[in-house]
């Protein structure tokens, strides 16, 4: 999974602090008291992550996180006679809330391989490394393209929260800085100015970016490239006017949808549209982010009636180059005329049953209860109106489509506070807990957990740039 290169800065230190605590806990469980082993384990991941580092996270009490959202600012106009009466104004503040998901994974590790490993490696502690690793994978993308509308079993992301500062670079390279002055400007405008902010972009991005502001220092008879800043988990961050750039992959399109597609008309009378043909394109999100969307592919409705639907089966579920799984859900994109696509639907890669337990079988519509329909080309609630524009990602001569961000980190007056709740936790204050399982035949079993959401304090200070190339 190429995402696992953002942790390359410090993946060294962390292996082995993780590795000292988990060898010292996980098989014997007396030589680390438990508390211990968490300290070991938040510490661990805020290195993993720098959007982990940054974000306020705050343990609060039940499953709901209650929070204030100024909507209006007192009425203008405070010049009146010196004998006037004041009159009374008032600012406007709605209480809103988020509900924390559970996001956690289990892992086991049979006491065979662990004993015949041990002289090489400990497998128990290599085993909850990666699963470590995995959950914050899980994290950042629920961080950034979490949708709690298309999967009940998410919270919101930044893709789906930042509305007011949406912008389309269509598909055109940066040749000055201008594109972050912008977003900058945009979240000035709105208040962001002494907040805590960070960029994010791909390391091709970057370079660009440090490229152009290179040249534009040389013109100037000046060197040199970005500044930097240190940030909270020891983590160093190039910056552009004082704010520090997040290095990631998880923005860039790096792959094509890769399961074969097959369109049908449905005449079940669940749906709204009439008889035509339309045009559909589908794009999975993986931990690189949204990629590229299937070739276009349309299906002709002739039903006769006003009720039809599109029912969409899939061969499979999307995995990358390698054949891993590494899929979240996928974007439909649809349109009535060819080439005109947008974004209709958030759609989750796994199936639930009942309970909310994810099928660990492939997505591939054979029980007939797994397929996608699409019964109108008017979205639902999971894709918001500022999104409703969007346009699939595409790649040209090997050059993909990305996004930028800009992330307004403050808790009230942005997008930066992560409530969670772990009554385990509460003692060291952790976002992200273990627990050892009880052993279960001949293997030992652990439990990675965190219970949290991403709050939608004030989305206007941020901004979300899709689109946009290193050349073209």
């Amino acid at each position: 999974m190429p995402l696992i290169n953002q942790f390359n800065k410090y993946s060294l230190n962390n292996k082995s602090l993780i590795s000292k605590a988990l060898t010292t806990a996980v098989g014997v469980g007396n030589a680390l008291i438990p508390q211990n082993l968490e300290e070991q384990i938040t510490d661990t991941v805020i290195r993993l992550s720098p959007e982990l580092a940054l974000v306020t996270t705050k343990s609060i009490e039940g499953k709901t996180h209650e929070f204030n959202r100024l909507t209006t600012r007192p009425a203008p106009g405070g010049a009146m006679g010196e004998n006037a009466t004041t009159p009374s104004t008032n600012s406007k503040t709605a209480r809103a809330n988020v509900d924390l998901k559970v996001i956690r994974r289990k892992g086991k590790v049979t006491n065979f391989l662990n004993d015949t490993s041990r002289k090489y490696i400990d497998a128990a502690s290599y085993e909850m490394q990666n699963h470590l690793q995995a959950h914050v994978l899980d994290l950042i993308y629920y961080m950034l393209y979490g949708n709690s509308v298309g999967n009940a079993f998410e919270f919101d992301g930044l893709d789906k929260m930042i509305a007011t500062n949406r912008l389309d670079f269509k598909q055109t390279k940066p040749t000055d800085l201008t594109v972050l002055d912008s977003m900058i400007d945009k979240s000035n405008r709105k208040g962001g100015a002494r907040h805590r902010r960070v960029f994010g972009m791909s390391p091709e991005m970057l370079s660009k970016f440090s490229q152009l502001l290179t040249n534009v220092r040389l013109v100037q008879g000046l060197t040199g490239g970005l500044s930097q800043v240190d940030v909270n988990g020891g983590w160093r961050l190039n910056a552009y006017r004082d704010i520090p750039i997040i290095e990631t992959t998880a923005v860039s399109a790096l792959d094509t949808m890769r399961p074969t597609i097959t369109l049908a008309g449905s005449t079940d009378g669940l749906g709204s549209l009439s008889n035509g043909t339309f045009y559909i394109r589908i794009a999975p999100m993986t931990y690189e982010g949204e990629q590229v969307a299937s070739a276009e592919q349309s299906v002709t409705l002739s039903g006769g009636t006003a009720t039809q639907r599109i029912k969409i089966t899939l061969s499979a579920i999307h995995k990358n180059a390698l054949g891993d799984v590494n899929v979240y859900a996928y974007k439909i994109y649809a349109s009535a005329s060819s080439g005109s696509e947008v974004l209709i639907a958030y759609v989750p890669a796994q199936i639930y049953d009942a309970e909310g337990t994810p099928d660990e079988t492939t997505f591939n519509g054979k029980t007939g209860g797994d397929e996608i329909y699409i019964g109108s080309l008017t979205p639902g609630d999971d894709v918001p109106a500022a999104m409703q524009e969007d346009k699939p990602f595409d790649v040209d001569d090997g050059v993909y489509d990305e996004s930028i961000y800009l992330w307004d980190l403050d808790p009230i007056q942005g997008l930066g506070k992560l409530p969670y709740t772990n009554v385990a936790g509460d003692q060291f204050n952790g976002l992200v807990t273990t627990r050892p399982l009880a052993e279960v035949d001949d293997y030992i079993q652990f439990l990675v957990k965190s219970y949290t959401a991403l709050t939608p304090a004030f989305e206007a200070t941020s901004c979300w740039t899709r689109r946009i190339r290193t050349i073209g």
